[in-house]
């Protein structure tokens, strides 16, 4: 950081991706505290408890998390196994509008987990985007 002038690190990824670099930004505002720490992650699954969500909220105020459509990976693992979301997710609309779903696994039909109940009800090709306009494809 000190050899480019920056103060500032920004973590991203897709998928388990996302979830790493999810991780990832929580290690590094813990053992680079004197750093902003940013986190951008698209299709993130769940990753942690109550207790994990309310931290990453404290932490990353400004976190953003984007889910496609009816991508079901931002559903899984599921909440009856006790994972939350941290809230900051940006969901894609069918319409391609994108809509600020606020809290921690929003219920509103216009977010994730209102939009996506069950894995029945999703479309994994949605995961892959696209991401306004960018297609992940794997």
């Amino acid at each position: 950081m000190s050899a480019h002038s920056t103060t500032t690190v920004t973590t991203t990824g897709h998928s388990l991706g996302a979830a790493i670099s999810l991780l990832d930004a929580l290690y590094l505002s813990v053992q680079v505290p004197s750093a902003t720490v940013n986190f951008i992650g698209y299709g993130l699954p769940r990753v942690g408890n109550q207790a994990f969500a309310n931290l990453m909220d404290s932490k990353f105020p400004n976190l953003v998390h984007i889910n496609n459509k009816e991508d079901i990976v931002p559903i899984v693992p599921g909440m009856l196994l006790g994972y939350v979301h941290p809230s900051g997710e940006k969901h894609i609309l069918d319409s391609n509008a994108w809509v600020a779903c606020p809290g921690q696994d929003n219920t509103s039909t216009e977010c994730s987990t209102g939009d996506v109940p069950t894995i029945f009800s999703g479309d994994v090709d949605d995961h892959f985007g696209p991401y306004d306009g960018i297609d992940i494809g794997c």
